[in-house]
């Protein structure tokens, strides 16, 4: 099974309904295990691009995840294997427990009562939210329910998490702990961020998007490294 890449993107296109190229001929490669960041200024299409990463939206061109081409017959299996965590966790809790908001994902898989419950404990455990279950996500800080939004997409043992933004609105304590907690988990990730030092301290390697199109694609030092670069795409002022 793992000789496939993680994510494989071949010349695809995608235009919004009012015929603005939102994506122009992406070709991505992303091995197993790989920790990519995807940056870019605002309006660059990283959002769209990682919707269509476990089939939210569907451009023109191939992509593969884990081998499995992208279509309406492997969307159950590639949105199991596939973790996308939204920016902002209430689009994605909305369940009266915490416990019932990680289960949700284990119980559409059909897997008995028992899996659920250690599934959820582990999952809340490896955000470092032990003992919350009975909480109400209403209740918890910002930081704490982005815990929880990871958490809900952890408990069905992705292959692979994208992440939009994941320490937005987090002071430095709290994206710290967003930082340690992602780092320990030893799965693909793509993570889509503003930051360039969190960057930095999650990936290895960069995609630069601007305007639709991928202008850099390359380790993380180099990236960095290119203040030019940086500052043409909007990255750091100049």
């Amino acid at each position: 099974m793992h000789h496939n890449k993680a994510v494989e993107i071949k010349n695809l296109h995608y235009k919004y309904p009012d015929g603005t190229m939102a994506l122009d001929d992406i070709n991505i490669t992303i091995e197993h295990g790989e920790s990519v960041a995807l940056l870019g200024p605002n309006g660059a299409g990283k959002s769209t691009l990682i919707l269509h990463l476990n089939g939210i939206l569907r451009g023109n061109g191939e992509i593969k995840v884990f081998g499995l081409p992208v279509n309406k017959h492997t969307l159950k299996e590639i949105r199991r294997r596939v973790g996308l965590v939204f920016q902002d966790p209430d689009d994605q809790l909305f369940c009266p427990t915490v416990f019932e908001d990680v289960a949700f994902g284990p119980i559409n898989m059909g897997l008995t009562k028992e899996e659920i419950s250690t599934r959820v404990n582990k999952a809340l455990a490896s955000v470092e939210l032990e003992g919350f279950g009975k909480r109400s996500a209403y209740h918890l800080s910002f930081g704490q329910k982005k815990r929880v939004a990871i958490a809900t997409v952890l408990s069905m043992e992705p292959d692979m998490l994208v992440l939009d933004e994941p320490t937005s609105n987090l002071d430095p304590r709290g994206r710290g702990k967003i930082i340690k907690i992602l780092n320990s988990l030893p799965v693909t990730k793509v993570v889509v961020t503003h930051n360039l030092n969190e960057a930095a301290k999650l990936c290895k390697k960069a995609i630069i998007m601007d305007k639709g199109r991928i202008v850099a694609d390359e380790d993380i030092e180099k990236v960095l490294s290119n203040r030019p670069m940086l500052e043409a795409h909007g990255l750091i002022s100049s």
